[in-house]
């Protein structure tokens, strides 16, 4: 009777918080038109222009169709690979195309080929489909990558608008501009990006109206009577937050709404990027990069353009499965629990446990995009599970003062031979992890996520340990008593990982204090006094790696408290 006691109320206590957390969140504006321009890339899995495995003419044409009804036109980046067949069939489907051409270092012989390429067909089919070409575009922020000088490029504009009846631009970040006044004379229209997630200085997603206004307003006044079309707009719906500007599906929902209510307010043209989720750029820019389509890598809507929109699509799944696993994992361990107060203890244990693994599992295979990460996806999915097994086994015998005996050995022993070696594991994992967000953490995820099992495992049996101990605390939370005694050669090892545990918390939050320094940002604030306050804010700013420092703290604990044994 305890035993069923303690699945209903744990059931009831974890499918209330998976209903409310999960719980459809209400985003404004409602958007019942169709978007001006959506980029259009149609690369699927397994495809990339890095690798030159380009999409077949039948997935251009099913891709085009999907978004006829959702956007009025198309922005192309090159004129070639797999995109010469979209003019004609842009124009079957009443789709109208901004059409580009990709253009690159050309230092070398093969970079010059590319660009003539490039332009070549850029013009044949400006002047084959003068229809369905609304305007072109002669490159995409290769000022920014430093592939071509101004006068390089200037050259490839002027070659074209002599070739071609439709208007004619160039497409970069538009600071750009301001720095290559030049540049823009020769258009004749401006192309803009304006990202306000990927500024030095990153925007949050409520003052992104105030973020645009301003920028189209000052390119307004740099370039008096000039034509402005903000040629990338959007914001990602996975990957690593940038200071206060959060990744979320709700949060591109309500960007990309909001970037069309506002070009209908303030009359300018916009283009949203991009149509799909684009898995190849994860090669360049992890998760966050490949994260910014309107339909996810299926095809499927993300959300829709009015309404409530639900962050996790397939939660109920994800509830279903952690339901199970964390009662599954109670009748399993919790049989030996004598004391009802401790046996509901231990259920509603065994379903954090339960959602933070599944949650791991589920996350890991959503930011795989290459056949090595889905076999990094299993191995991160399966150490999960494999910690909250231990913590499970460890917590219950904990609680009920003697062992199961699901392994055959006496209860002290069971965890010691792998939950001590996984806290080990972990610990490791996540001061290197830090290093490398430290070092080159621009598009790195912050893998909150993956640390959820060891951070509430470790928590929470160092709590049972605490109040069940008549000895000191350090004796009593020491990662080796957690899980049975460790092996005395190791004192070393978890000093080391108690040190640099803490050291990485505090690293991760000067990291994202630094990450705000760019050209800029020093062109903005060019002097200390003005710097210092804004890196100092930028410390703070991102939630998520606030909780990544506070996390690698929770799980240095029992560390420290073994160095402390030990010394």
């Amino acid at each position: 009777m305890r035993l069923v006691a303690a699945l209903l109320v744990s059931l009831v206590v974890a499918g209330g918080l998976w209903i409310w957390g999960n719980r459809p969140v209400m985003v404004e504006p409602n958007w019942d038109k169709p978007l001006a321009s959506v980029s259009f890339a149609p690369f699927r899995r397994g495809q990339s222009p890095l690798t030159k495995v380009y999409p077949s003419p039948a997935e251009v044409e099913e891709d085009l169709r999907s978004l006829v009804g959702l956007a009025r036109g198309i922005r192309t980046y090159s004129s070639r690979e797999g995109m010469e067949v979209v003019p004609e069939l842009a124009a079957r489907l009443g789709l109208k195309v901004i059409f580009g051409a990709w253009l690159t270092n050309q230092t070398e012989a093969k970079g010059r080929l590319t660009n003539e390429a490039e332009v070549e067909a850029l013009i044949k089919a400006a002047n084959r489909y003068p229809d369905a070409i609304e305007r072109v575009l002669v490159g995409n922020e290769v000022l920014l990558r430093r592939d071509l000088t101004p006068e390089q490029l200037i050259g490839y504009i002027r070659r074209v608008k002599a070739a071609v009846r439709q208007p004619v631009s160039y497409a970069d970040v538009w600071a750009f501009y301001l720095k290559y006044p030049e540049v823009a004379r020769e258009l004749d229209y401006l192309t803009i990006h304006i990202l306000p997630f990927w500024e030095d200085e990153p925007v949050p997603i409520d003052r992104v109206e105030q973020h645009i206004t301003a920028i189209v307003e000052r390119m307004r006044q740099a370039f008096p009577g000039k034509p402005i079309l903000i040629g990338e707009a959007g914001w990602p719906s996975l990957g690593r937050d940038r200071g206060p500007a959060v990744v979320s599906t709700v949060n591109e929902a309500a960007f990309v709404r909001r970037m069309a209510d506002i070009a209908e307010r303030h009359h300018f043209d916009y283009n949203i990027v991009e149509a799909f989720d684009q898995p190849w750029k994860a090669a360049l820019e992890n998760t966050v990069g490949a994260a910014w389509g309107v339909l996810d890598v299926d095809r499927k809507a993300k959300f829709g353009m009015s309404g409530p929109v639900t962050e996790v699509a397939d939660w109920p799944l994800r509830a279903g499965l952690a339901l199970v696993a964390g009662a599954l994992a109670t009748i399993v361990f919790g049989r030996a629990i004598a004391s009802a107060a401790a046996l509901l203890v231990f259920a509603l244990l065994a379903q954090g446990l339960a959602w933070a693994a599944v949650t791991t599992a589920f996350h890991a295979e959503a930011v795989s995009f290459r056949w090595w990460q889905d076999l990094w996806a299993v191995f991160r999915g399966g150490l999960a599970a494999a910690m909250a097994l231990a913590v499970a086994d460890r917590a219950a015998a904990l609680l009920a003062g003697t062992g199961t005996p699901l392994f055959g050995r006496p209860a002290g022993n069971r965890p010691a031979a792998w939950g001590g070696r996984l806290a080990i594991v972990f610990a490791g994992y996540a001061v290197v992890w830090t290093l490398l967000l430290t070092v080159d953490g621009r598009y790195r995820d912050i893998p909150d996520i993956d640390f959820s099992v060891p951070v509430i495992g470790l928590a929470a049996l160092a709590v049972i340990r605490a109040l069940r101990s008549d000895g000191g605390w350090p004796a009593a939370i020491a990662v080796d008593s957690l899980f049975g005694e460790a092996p005395a050669e190791r004192s070393r090892l978890l000093r080391w990982l108690a040190g640099g545990l803490v050291a990485c918390a505090g690293l991760a939050l000067i990291s994202e204090g630094v990450a705000v320094i760019g050209e800029d940002f020093m062109k903005d604030h060019p002097t200390f006094a003005e710097q210092a306050p804004l890196v100092l804010s930028g410390m703070i700013a991102n939630r998520e790696m606030i909780l990544w420092a506070v996390m690698q703290l929770v799980m240095a604990v029992p560390f420290v408290a073994a160095w402390r044994r030990v010394s």
